[in-house]
Formats: structure tokens, C-alpha cells, sequence
């Protein structure tokens, strides 16, 4: 790319006088002569910023218009067009890039993006003297155990320690009770996590949770055969010590380092917005960015406030309904509120389906249609279907329904399997029909995370909710989850990953679906070409790095080349589909005059470049509200 010269004043002026001229002024009455004065003052021009030209602007308008030229004015797109067209606009100050026939492209939009929120997941999070620790992982739960114990020992007196264990152990963890944790904190509150719903806590927490509120009957409260809690939590119950009794770190410039590096890694990758579940935490260190002038990445957060709390109703009631509020010309945005999760995932063998699996996997087990988060199968091995109409007031699916009562959609949920699916789409369905709803007029559509599996019924019923609801499509199925040795998606459904994502199948049927992202290293450019090519190269989390080192070949299969989309369809389904599944679709996602001026200029052509080679393009420079955020030097 190579920087023009610009335009003079002087010469700008005299193209501003002919272009009034030619939008109809000497039809007037008055003499046409007589309206246009000698001299354009300077304070009422108002030239572009930045001009990129001699490329391929794919706008991804409804038609797909692919132009040569854009202009950028006030952090908004000005004009699309010809290089003639938008060249006459130039003035003195604006930047020029002749773009060598590379594409320009809407700026990409990432899904799931709690985990790229510094505190994305403080409510599981180990924490041990108001220090963010990491997850214990170890080859038995002795093992594991002993490092709770050394946490344990580092805790200053009568202070909480909350440990964040691993996933695939949960149903040899779920075993345990209060009992063994007060042998390790005798004094010390203690929590284990052993995912987003499920954790077990020793008697000085559990006596700290009810006097903050917790009611001893509620439905996550496991007790025993006398009637005694027994320190096991799900849900509700588990958010209260989570979240609740969670003291925040203290903000420090590490921390803001530390988030401004994962905004970096994002906005290299040419992702300009991130959305995802977010906590007053997270929020918080977003503000304190903007405020310094130092945050450059769009943030979409759903907010965590009533996310299995069972004081879910009081928040509403002291809470406004904060969707759409945002800070700046749309720098951080809130987009909803989220609930917690229906099921589990591949790595702990609970993703709730409709059908069974075809293998439960050896030793992370797990039942033949998953887990049930919301009625707490890890401990009570209760389904849906086993809970009565008051006990499904005490899950998520009632803090749900108070959402919708005060306005609220829900957002950056986790949802992997069919079951599960179903469950959240009839809850709000009839959510909709309650009696005594205070907020008539729905701000945002609900908005669902994952979405891995799919069946006739589950995709019967989002055609019936219809533009009411949005659904990312997570791409574990070409970055398996790696647990001791197994690719967990395919040991337990096998030959069926060809079809249990039919993206084609869901496109035609008129849903709202696009490519979740969430990690940099999987950048949109890479979703896209696994979604159209269909190829798995098997270079997984666990394994990529260790392939890179050794240079050992990745495997490649095929999964249902019958469900690819075009590289067309595939680049709607990281930008304006996901400015759909946050309700921005008017303000982001295509290159549209008055749109935000979020654009990705990429190191080659995109409708150019073999099928498999489209992850191969990089970003050259990622421009956010017409700023140019990111620039890659050439070598």
C-alpha cells in the first residue's frame, strides 16, 4: 500500500461548489448564482479522514456490492464507490491508501468472548488472597487435592480461597462433600469450582452463604438422607458463593496491561468487536480503559449480574434495564443480560442432547445425553423432565422469565447440545407469555452461544421463534477439545461430527447463525475456511503447540462437505450476522454509509485466493471508528 498526495483546499471548494450544484440548487427560484458564495468558509468543510482506493471494498450489503474506494469521516463511513468518486473527496489532511488491489472487508465480529474479559470467569476462577491463581489439574483427585491443601496453607487466616478445578474431573469430584473440604480448611472458607454450575464447599462457606441470603432450601442445595446440607452446590446455590461472596482483585496497571495485550491480539487478527458475558468486574476495567483513552476494541458485554444468583429478583428490581447504554460513539455497548449455562461441554462429557451419544466416554463418563446444569445431574442425576413447575422457578429458566419480565434479552449463554437448545428456546418462548411483564418492548434479540449440535427438533423450534433469537456456531468440531489422549467430540459421537452442525441446513432454513470466535489464535479468517473447505487439519489447542516445535504432520479429515457455504456466506457469518446476534445490524457489520467505520484491509484478494489458502490472509491494518488501531509493518 503507498500513501498520494492529497487535495488542496482550494481545490476541494471548487469540487464542493460543482457537486451542489449538481444535486438540483438551480431549480430554485432564486438564482443559482446568487446561493453560492465566493469562497467556502474552512469551518464547514469537513473532509474525509482516511481514503482507501484501487482496492476491492467488499461492503457486504445485501447485494454483496464489491466497490474500489471508501471514504472515512468522523469514525463513520462517509461514501462507497469508484476510485473517481471517492477520490474527488480528499482534502488537505486526509490520509490516502492505494490499496494494490487488495480487499477491504467489514471489521470481524467476535462471539463468546468472555474468556478474551480479564475476569471473564472470576466467579470460577482460583482466588487466594485477592490474587488470581490458575486452574488445579493433576492425574487423580488425590493429587489434585494436595495442591488444594498448599492453596489452602497460603491463605492468610479466615480469608476465602475459591479453586478452579479441572473439568474432566467432575465426576470423580462430585463425590465429595463438606466434610472432606473442612479436613483440608478447618478455618478458611473454601470453594471448589468444578465448573460454571457445579462446586462443593466446606462448612465455614457454607454457613457464610446462608447468612448472606442463600435459602437452605433451595433446589441447588444437595442434602443428605437426615436432611443436612452436604457442602455439594448447583447452580443458583454455587453463583451465590461464586460471585456474591467473591471479593474483587484490586484494579492495577498489570491488569489493564494484561487487557489491552488481549485487545491487541484481537484487533491483529481484524477483530474490531467482541462480545460475551461479562461481570460488573470486567465492565468496570473496560471504563477505566476508555476513560484513559486507551481502549481501541469495540465491547459487547452481557451483563452477569442476575446469572445464578437466587436474589435474581431483588437485583431487577433495584437495576434499570441498562440495554443499548454505552459509553462513547459506541466503544462499549451492553447488549443483554446472561443465565447460566443448560449443559456442559465435550471435555466433560455433558453436552445435553435429544439423542444419546454414541459412546460415554471411559473415564470422563458423564451420562448418554449429557448433563443437565440447571437441575444439577452431577449430584442428583435429575433431568428436566423430573423437576415440577416450582422447582423450574428456582433454576435459571426462572431467572429467565424475570429477565424478559424487566426488559432484558439474554445473551453470551452457553449452549453445546440439542436438549439443551430446546429447553432455552421453549423457556422463552413461554417466557413471553407470563401474566405480569413490566417491559413491553424488547430491546435486543436473545442470543445463544456454542450451538455445536443440532437436530429436526431443536431446528423446528428456532424457525418457530423465528428473528427473535441468534445462535453462534462454535468451531470445536475443527479444534477438538484434547482430554488424556482423546479428541472428546469424536469419542463420544464419532462418524456423526458430519452432521450434527449442518451450517448449510440452518442458513436455508432462514436462521439467525454465524461463526463464533473467542480466541485470536482462531481468527476469522480461519473459522472461514474450515466452514468452507470443511477440512479438519487436527491441530488442536493442546496439540498446536507442540507441532510447531516438533514439526509433526496434522491429520486431515472431511465432516460433511454436503454442509460448506461459499467464502460469500462465510464472510457475512463473522460480520453482519453477528452485528444481528447483538442487535447492532443498522450500526455494524457491512460497509454502508452512516455505518461505523470498522474496516480490515487484508494482504491479498479474498474472492481471489484458493479455498484452503484463505486463512493464509492477514490483516494489514485494522482501522476501528475510522482510527486506524493496527498496522503490520512490512518485514
Amino acid at each position: 500500500m503507498t500513501q498520494t498526495p492529497t487535495t488542496s483546499a482550494s481545490t476541494f471548494a471548487r469540487g464542493l461548489v460543482a457537486g451542489l450544484l449538481s444535486l438540483g440548487l438551480a431549480g430554485q427560484a432564486v438564482p443559482v448564482r446568487a446561493q453560492v458564495p465566493a469562497a467556502v468558509p474552512p469551518e464547514l468543510l469537513a473532509y474525509p479522514s482516511l481514503v482507501l482506493y484501487n482496492g476491492k471494498v467488499l461492503t457486504v450489503d445485501p447485494q454483496f456490492t464489491v466497490a474500489e474506494a471508501v471514504a472515512v469521516r468522523d469514525g463513520r463511513i462517509l461514501a462507497v464507490g469508484s476510485n473517481a468518486q471517492i477520490r474527488r473527496l480528499v482534502g488537505p489532511a486526509t490520509r490516502t491508501v492505494d490499496l494494490a488491489g487488495k480487499s477491504v472487508v467489514p471489521g470481524f465480529i467476535d462471539s463468546d468472548g468472555d474468556n478474551a474479559f480479564a475476569g471473564g470467569d472470576l466467579y470460577k476462577d482460583t482466588m487466594v488472597n485477592g490474587k488470581v491463581g490458575v486452574k488445579v489439574r493433576g492425574e487423580s483427585v488425590a493429587e489434585m487435592l494436595r495442591q488444594v491443601g498448599a492453596l489452602v496453607r497460603e491463605a492468610k487466616s479466615g480469608s476465602p480461597v475459591f479453586v478452579r478445578m479441572a473439568d474432566e474431573w467432575i465426576a470423580d469430584l462430585s463425590k465429595l462433600t463438606a466434610r472432606d473440604l473442612d479436613a483440608l480448611a478447618p478455618v478458611n472458607p473454601l470453594m471448589l469450582s468444578l465448573s460454571s454450575s457445579e462446586g462443593i464447599i466446606n462448612t465455614v462457606m457454607l454457613t457464610r452463604a446462608f447468612a448472606a441470603g442463600l435459602p437452605p432450601n433451595h433446589i441447588g442445595v444437595i442434602k443428605d438422607a437426615n436432611g443436612k446440607p452436604t457442602g455439594q452446590l448447583f447452580g443458583a446455590a454455587i453463583g451465590m458463593v461464586g460471585w456474591n461472596l467473591r471479593d474483587w482483585p484490586e484494579l492495577t496497571e498489570e491488569i489493564y496491561g494484561a487487557q489491552i495485550a488481549l485487545n491487541d491480539s484481537f484487533l491483529r487478527a481484524g477483530v474490531t468487536t467482541v462480545t460475551g458475558h461479562a461481570s460488573g468486574y470486567t465492565v468496570t476495567i473496560m471504563n477505566q480503559l476508555f476513560h484513559q483513552g486507551r481502549l481501541n476494541l469495540r465491547i459487547r458485554p452481557d451483563m452477569d449480574f442476575a446469572r445464578q444468583n437466587p436474589l435474581a429478583d431483588q437485583f431487577l428490581r433495584r437495576t434499570p434495564n441498562l440495554v443499548n447504554f454505552s459509553l462513547g460513539d459506541g466503544v462499549l455497548r451492553i447488549v443483554g443480560a446472561a443465565v447460566g449455562p443448560v449443559d456442559g461441554a465435550s471435555d466433560d462429557g455433558g453436552i445435553l442432547t435429544n439423542e444419546p451419544k454414541l459412546r460415554v466416554h471411559d473415564t470422563v463418563r458423564g451420562s448418554p445425553f449429557g448433563t443437565n446444569k440447571w437441575t444439577g445431574t452431577s449430584f442428583t442425576g435429575r433431568h428436566w423432565g423430573d423437576l415440577t413447575e416450582a422447582e423450574r422457578r428456582q433454576t435459571e429458566a426462572g431467572t429467565l422469565g424475570l429477565l424478559r419480565k424487566h426488559g432484558w434479552n439474554i445473551g453470551g449463554n452457553h449452549n453445546m447440545g440439542s436438549q439443551a437448545m430446546t429447553i432455552v428456546l421453549q423457556t422463552l418462548a413461554d417466557a413471553e407469555k407470563q401474566p405480569d411483564i413490566k417491559v413491553h418492548t424488547m430491546l435486543g434479540r436473545n442470543a445463544l452461544d456454542h450451538n455445536v449440535i443440532w437436530d429436526k427438533q431443536s431446528i423446528a423450534l428456532a424457525r418457530q421463534l423465528g428473528d427473535s433469537v441468534a445462535y453462534g456456531l462454535n468451531s470445536e468440531i475443527w479444534s477438538p477439545r484434547v482430554v488424556r489422549g482423546d479428541e472428546m467430540l469424536f469419542a463420544q459421537y464419532g462418524e456423526r461430527l458430519a452432521t450434527i452442525q449442518p451450517v448449510k441446513d440452518l442458513v436455508t432454513a432462514g436462521l439467525n447463525v454465524h461463526f463464533e470466535g473467542g480466541k485470536p489464535d482462531e481468527s476469522p479468517l480461519w473459522r472461514i475456511e474450515r466452514f468452507v473447505t470443511r477440512v479438519a487439519r487436527y491441530a488442536t489447542r493442546s496439540e498446536r503447540a507442540r507441532r510447531a516445535g516438533d514439526g509433526a504432520a496434522s491429520r486431515t479429515r472431511i465432516w460433511g462437505p454436503d454442509q460448506a457455504v461459499d467464502r460469500q456466506q462465510a464472510l457475512r457469518m463473522v460480520t453482519i450476522n453477528v452485528a444481528r446476534f447483538i442487535s447492532e445490524e443498522k450500526l455494524l457489520g457491512s460497509i454502508e454509509k452512516g455505518k461505523y467505520a470498522d474496516l480490515v484491509v487484508l494482504s491479498g484478494d479474498y474472492l481471489a485466493v484458493p479455498d484452503d489458502a484463505i486463512d493464509e490472509l492477514e490483516p494489514v491494518l485494522t482501522i476501528v471508528g475510522g482510527k486506524v488501531v493496527f498496522e503490520r509493518r512490512a518485514p
